[in-house]
């Protein structure tokens, strides 16, 4: 069996005694963190550091990156990397974000982002990086 599949099934126990009214976040650090520990990746370093992916999408109009850059920006979090696209009037934008040293915990994150995402009219969605990629596999 290989180790991701542990690490998934692991988690997958994990989860079913959790109560659920555990926060999301709370579980989605359990999961990274086994994931990370059979992986054999984990170090103190690795489980601090954790990139996250802010998705951006809905109707153009000016000010969109400069609204959800501010809102990192004023929170000391960092931007990896972004890239953004127009289609026939329609913004896209994905960011790889660094929210370790952040003023605020991911979930208050998360949440000024879709308040800022209301006032600007478009969808947001913000997950951990190696939580994204293990959805995305299976």
């Amino acid at each position: 069996m290989d180790k991701k599949r542990i690490a998934l099934d692991v988690a997958k126990i994990l989860l079913n005694h959790l109560p659920e009214e555990l926060p999301q976040e709370t579980i989605e650090k359990i999961a990274a963190d086994v994931i990370s520990l059979i992986e054999g990746q984990s170090s103190d370093d690795d489980l601090k550091r954790r990139l996250a992916v802010l998705t951006v999408i809905g109707r153009n109009h000016s000010g969109i990156v400069h609204s959800f850059s501010e809102i990192l920006a004023e929170n000391n979090v960092d931007i990896i990397d972004i890239n953004q696209t127009i289609v026939h009037g329609n913004f896209a934008m994905m960011m790889v974000i660094d929210p370790t040293d952040s003023k605020v915990d991911f979930l208050t994150l998360k949440n000024l982002l879709k308040e800022r995402g209301k006032r600007e009219d478009v969808q947001v969605f913000l997950q951990y990086e190696d939580l994204l990629k293990e959805l995305n596999r299976i």
